[in-house]
Order: structure tokens, then C-alpha cells, then sequence
């Protein structure tokens, strides 16, 4: 039985997107989430499990002074540690120098405020430039120190599990995104030596090999990451390996391509919660991208109304499965007719208990109003459905809906200005990571092309053409003059970062400017 409306709330949507994303998880964490567990798979992406990292004298090492927990203590590594440390290495200069390169990879987390994020040592987390710095999120309860998965959740398992449902009769592509990935994070050898020295006099295993945990089980196992059943043959999942592998060719540090693998990812993330969100599977979602940067109130108004329109689509969604829910328990007319009286002479042992409720405080007492108030099925179809409905949404609005802005801000896909509500914006990186996904290293394509390329594939929306195909133009009664000035912002931020050259005003092409990845073959 489900014990509160939490719990309620994010088993419901757990059935909609999967077992489970969590507006705790910043965007870099997908990222490192994802790398974790490929890296505990051996790099297969058809494991059925995989081990974690602790790396616990390594990080106390690093963060040795930063903040333990609530209550403001302080992380210290052991004088005994710390002194074999110091013989080992022979130079307390070089040690502290050793402790300040690891430090400055930390990877900024901010919160909605462009505010650092207040973490613990044990939350915090490095570029991995190399897969020796990755490890996985724990937390401290009392002497004991166990894996966390409340923050470092379960969003990169799932995007795991996308990758290899989307590579399962393709294995070609497979064999290219796990052999990229391994190459990527096993360049800085130099690395390895220095951390498997520390993690060998702190008494580090390389690897928790003792426990494996579980990707691909029955749903029975509560430990276990799962999409819903009816996702497993989604062809987005495909088409979002296919963005990866592509953006894998380029020939960038794994610094520089964490940046653009965070963008892309939030990204992908984004829209499969938007694709399992639609009403109709040929829907087309639409974001219409306000690329002046707040300058012409009239683009963000536009921008921020999809945005909105894409919210409605998650809120819908989620009120549309509670429906189903609520029938599902409360039974048919002749079940209600039958136990109305029960439920309410007695609401918290048994309608309470029934929609699993029992945990309520403050807000059990609208219910059982309510439910007081019910002489029929029509009653508790209408006015209770929608009370427990307003208890239940009342989680959504505040934490499923905030996954949503957290993957467009943390992607550099869209953001809010003081005063605005959020809107769809392109930052460079995201820019970089679109451009990347879409297109060879060392190919172009004209501008007008990569425009109906991206309305086509992912429903962009940015100037004329593609403003009136999908009705946008029309809708918004603006004078033309108001989309043509965004297309040519895009056109400016293309070429600003290196990405478009310019023949003529009617000729532009965008161009991947990078050379192959050493060790990719391209067909």
C-alpha cells in the first residue's frame, strides 16, 4: 500500500515516463548518472546489471574540508590515511597540488536560481576525465554509508535503458556508441595511474564488484529502473542513439564533450516526457524558440506560450491516468453503491486507505468532507474525483512539472527572465549539441535545410516558413517582420560560435566544423 500522496503521486507517474525521474537531479547528473552505470556494465548496453562505485577515500581526500551532512560537520580523512599518503607520495607540496587539480573538475550544480547548489562532499562529483572519477552518489547515516539514489536518481538508468532498447536490432550502432564511449573515457591514462595510486592507500577498490544491481528484471523488483512496457518498442529511442553516435564523431576532449553530451541528453530526456505526454501519437510537438533573447516581447510571448502548451500536455496526461486510477479502485456504480456508507462512516480505515492516502495531514480533511457529502456514484465520480484529484496534482505542480524546466534550463533549452514565465531559448551549447547530432564532421547544409530539418524532426519552430506550416504565424496575428528578425538572431548565434558561413543573404550554410573523431569510422 502506498504510504503517502508523495509516493502516490510518483508511482503514478513512474507507470507514465518510468521508475523514475526526480525534480532533485540536475542535468550534468544524467549525464554522470548514465556514465556510471555503462562504465559498471563493462561499457554493454545490453546488461542486465551493473556495479557501482564508492570511491570514498578518493573524494574525502578531494573535498576534505567541505560540508558533511545538515549539521555543517566537516569531512576529514583519517590522520592514519593521511599520513601513508603522504609517504607514499613523498612530497607534501605535490599532494596538496594533486588535491587542487581534482577539486577544479568539480562540476558546478546550480539551482533554479543560478545559485551554486549547497552539497554535501558525498553528493558532489567531477568531470570524468577519465572513467576513474566517476563514482557513485552516497550519503552518510550515522557510521554507515550506503548508495543515494534520491538525488543521483534513477533518470540516467533510464536513459540507459532508451540507448539499448533503441540499439536492440541494431547492432552495429551499438557496437559504435559503446566503443566511442570507452575510447572517450580511457584517453587520459596518466590519470589512472595517479588515482589508482590514492585509491590503493586508501584502501579504494578500483570496483564494488561483491553487488550488481539491477537494469533489465520483471517489474516486481522495486530496485530496479523501468520504462513502462508500451515504451519498449518507441522509435525515438532509436533515433536518439543515432543523435548520440553522431554527436560521438567529433573530435573533442571528453571535458568539452560532457558540456554538449549534457545538453543533448536533457534534451532527449525532455522529449520523450513531451512524446508520452501526447494525446495523439502523430501529434506534433511544437517549440517555438525565441532566439532575441527577451529583446521583442511579442517572440517571447510566443515561445513561452508553447512552453505553457507543452506543460498542459503533462498535466493532462497526468490527470488523465489518475482517472483511470481512481475508477480502477473505487469499482463500478453497483461497488460504490455498495460501500459508500462504509467509506463514510469510517474514511481513514477505508476510502483513505483504499486510494492510498492514509498519510495525508492537512489535506485529508477536504477529502473526507467531501466524501461526507457524496449521496451517489455520480457524486464521487464528480465532486470527490475532483478533491483527490487537487491533492494529488498538487504534487505534480510542484515537483513532475519542475523536471520539465530543470532539463530545459540544466540543456540550455529554455529559461525565464525576472518577471517572464519560462520560454524555449537556444544556448551555445545547445546550439553546438543540435548541430553536432545533425550533422557530419567536416559537412555542410544550407541554412533553409537544417531549419525544415529540425521543424520536421523535433517540431522547431524559429522563422517564416516553418511559422506558418505549423500555424504559429497565423495564431499569433504579428506582423511577419517579427519572425524574420528571429531567424536572422539564429543566424547570428550560428555564426557567432562558428557554425554558419554566409555567401550571400540568401545563401548560408551550416557547417560541423570539426574533424573526425580519431578511431571513427565514417560510411
Amino acid at each position: 500500500m502506498v504510504a503517502n500522496v508523495e509516493q502516490y503521486s510518483s508511482q503514478l507517474s513512474a507507470k507514465i515516463w518510468g521508475h523514475r525521474f526526480t525534480d532533485g537531479q540536475r542535468g550534468p547528473e544524467y549525464v554522470l548518472e548514465f556514465l556510471n552505470v555503462l562504465v559498471g556494465t563493462d561499457y554493454n548496453l545490453n546488461s542486465p546489471f551493473y556495479s557501482r562505485r564508492k570511491a570514498l577515500g578518493l573524494r574525502k581526500f578531494i573535498f576534505e574540508g567541505v560540508k558533511e551532512g545538515s549539521k555543517r560537520d566537516l569531512v576529514k580523512l583519517e590522520e592514519a590515511q593521511k599520513k601513508v599518503l603522504y609517504e607514499k607520495i613523498q612530497d607534501d607540496e605535490k599532494v596538496e597540488v594533486i588535491r587542487e587539480f581534482f577539486r577544479n573538475l568539480e562540476v558546478p550544480l546550480v539551482d533554479g536560481n543560478g545559485k551554486e547548489a549547497d552539497r554535501s562532499w558525498f553528493a558532489r562529483t567531477l568531470y570524468p576525465l577519465h572513467e576513474c572519477l566517476l563514482f557513485f552518489e552516497v550519503r552518510k547515516k550515522g557510521n554507515s554509508i550506503g548508495y543515494e539514489r534520491n538525488f543521483f536518481a534513477r533518470g540516467g538508468e533510464l536513459y540507459y535503458l532508451m540507448l539499448s532498447y533503441g540499439t536492440e536490432d541494431h547492432e552495429e550502432l551499438r557496437n559504435s556508441i559503446e566503443l566511442k564511449l570507452k575510447t572517450l573515457l580511457r584517453k587520459n591514462v596518466s590519470l589512472k595511474k595517479i588515482v589508482g595510486s590514492i585509491c590503493e592507500v586508501l584502501g579504494d577498490e578500483e570496483k564494488e564488484k561483491d553487488t550488481s544491481y539491477p537494469l533489465k528484471v520483471s517489474e516486481k523488483d522495486e530496485a530496479a529502473p523501468s520504462l513502462p512496457v508500451d515504451t519498449l518498442n518507441n522509435p525515438l529511442f532509436h533515433t536518439f542513439a543515432k543523435e548520440l553516435d553522431r554527436l560521438l564523431d567529433i573530435n573533442v576532449d571528453i571535458y568539452e564533450m560532457f558540456r554538449l553530451l549534457t545538453s543533448l541528453v536533457n534534451f532527449q530526456v525532455m522529449r520523450y516526457i513531451y512524446d508520452r505526454a501526447k494525446t495523439e501519437e502523430n501529434d506534433k510537438i511544437l517549440f517555438f524558440f525565441d532566439c532575441l533573447d527577451g529583446q521583442e516581447n511579442q517572440t517571447l510571448k510566443i515561445s513561452a506560450n508553447t512552453f505553457k502548451n507543452n506543460e498542459l500536455l503533462i498535466k493532462n496526461k497526468f490527470e488523465d491516468y489518475f482517472k483511470e486510477i481512481f475508477r480502477s479502485k473505487i469499482g463500478d456504480e453497483e461497488n460504490v453503491n455498495n460501500n459508500l456508507e462504509i467509506w463514510k462512516k469510517a474514511p481513514e480505515h477505508t476510502f483513505l486507505n483504499l486510494m492510498g492516502l492514509t498519510k495525508l495531514r492537512s489535506r485529508r480533511q477536504p477529502v473526507i468532507k467531501t466524501l461526507k457529502q457524496c449521496n451517489d456514484y455520480n457524486d464521487v465520480m464528480t465532486k470527490l474525483f475532483n478533491t483527490v484529484k487537487e491533492v494529488v496534482s498538487d504534487h505534480l505542480k510542484r515537483h513532475q512539472l519542475n523536471i520539465v524546466r530543470i532539463l530545459a534550463r540544466d540543456g540550455g533549452i529554455g529559461n525565464f527572465k525576472s518577471g517572464t514565465n519560462y520560454r524555449y531559448t537556444m544556448s551555445d551549447t545547445f546550439l553546438q549539441s543540435l548541430v553536432f547530432s545533425n550533422v557530419k564532421p567536416n559537412s555542410s547544409i544550407e541554412f533553409s535545410e537544417f531549419l525544415e530539418n529540425i521543424y520536421q524532426q523535433y517540431g522547431f519552430v524559429i522563422g517564416v516558413k516553418q511559422s506558418r506550416e505549423s500555424d504559429i504565424y497565423e495564431n499569433s496575428r504579428l506582423n511577419i517582420s517579427y519572425f524574420q528578425r528571429n531567424e536572422l538572431a539564429l543566424r547570428e548565434k550560428l555564426k557567432k560560435n562558428g557554425l554558419l558561413v554566409e555567401y550571400s543573404d540568401a545563401t548560408a550554410m551550416i557547417r560541423n566544423p570539426y574533424d573526425v573523431s580519431e578511431g571513427v569510422k565514417m560510411p
